[in-house]
């Protein structure tokens, strides 16, 4: 398949990015960002995008790279490949489950030119990495002509494939709080094209054997990734016993509509989803502890917790 026509343009900066994009939308032309390509240029071959014109940022360096500040906090720009942050050590140290997610994204060559942001714009409801930050209480920078703004991932992400990302905005950077070292993620993937028929990340902070916090979040199930709130309260202030977590894990999928196709049914969805659940937190709650007294200094080992299929998997990035 070829795609439609269509006019390409390189920006050499954001400020440039930005006016190539808010010129597109005065004259009336569907314009969309190119960053790794891994996904937009499929769905044009195919047809399902014709856009009128690709505005290239993947050059812009000031979208590329990691940093974390002194409390912490950690940004990752939006051009920073999968490869550039399964490569991290303080990503590994920090996110374990981030480390997991990307082992098991995709082969060498998505992972290579794949971006986060472009991942997370993209809206996918069966990608990896979105699940993982949902757990971790990501935002998500957002410029326009008019300036930035930060907004939290679970109001980021709206639909199928539908974001709170206006025409003429470009999303910058993801924002991760401070270390969550007690994480895990486990996914079930679909033989052919590898995406998650169903992944779950788990995220809990315990202090003297008993979880202070928990974020889980599910993937492939519905239809955008989703916080799984009735588990997340069910762990609040417990101590961790194998059928109190299994309890939590039951409540994973509790009033979703799942998906459901060719591929997996919604209530094999569902089952999917309360099994890794239970399998994630089981993990994450392992390396809390090994963690330290607290759950919140220096990680271990960060990609114990392969998938249930234990093959590599892929998730849909721009």
């Amino acid at each position: 398949m070829f795609p439609a026509d269509f006019g390409y343009v390189r920006a050499g900066s954001l400020a440039q990015a930005l006016s190539l994009l808010t010129a597109s939308a005065a004259a009336g032309e569907d314009a969309k960002l190119l960053a790794g390509g891994q996904s937009l240029l499929p769905m044009m071959k195919l047809r399902l995008a014709t856009p009128g014109t690709l505005i290239d940022i993947g050059g812009i360096a000031e979208l590329t790279g990691v940093t974390v500040d002194a409390g912490g906090l950690t940004t990752i720009r939006a051009l920073t490949t999968y490869r550039a942050l399964q490569h991290d050590a303080r990503i590994a140290a920090a996110f374990p489950a981030m480390t997991d997610a990307l082992a098991v994204l995709a082969d060498q060559q998505v992972r290579a030119r794949g971006t986060a942001g472009g991942c997370v714009a993209h809206g996918d409801p069966a990608s990896d990495l979105p699940a993982v930050l949902l757990a971790l209480d990501a935002s998500v920078t957002l410029a326009s002509p008019r300036g930035t703004r930060a907004v939290p991932l679970d109001r980021f992400l709206q639909g199928v494939f539908a974001t709170d990302l206006a025409p003429d905005e470009i999303l910058t950077a993801i924002t991760v709080p401070a270390a969550a070292p007690g994480s895990a993620y486990q996914k079930f993937e679909q033989p052919a094209s590898h995406l998650p028929l169903a992944g779950v990340c788990a995220a809990v902070r315990m202090r003297a054997g008993v979880i202070t916090s928990a974020g889980v979040a599910v993937t492939g199930v519905a239809g955008r990734p989703f916080r799984a709130l009735g588990t997340e309260r069910s762990l609040a202030s417990v101590h961790p016993a194998p059928a109190v977590v299994a309890s939590a894990a039951s409540q994973v999928a509790t009033g979703v509509r799942p998906l459901s196709d060719q591929h997996a049914s919604g209530p094999f969805r569902l089952h999917l989803a309360e099994v890794l659940a239970g399998r994630a937190l089981t993990t994450a709650i392992e390396r809390a502890r090994a963690s330290g007294p607290s759950g919140a200094s220096g990680a271990s080992g960060a990609s114990g917790a392969s998938g249930v299929s234990g093959a590599s998997g892929a998730s849909a990035v721009s």
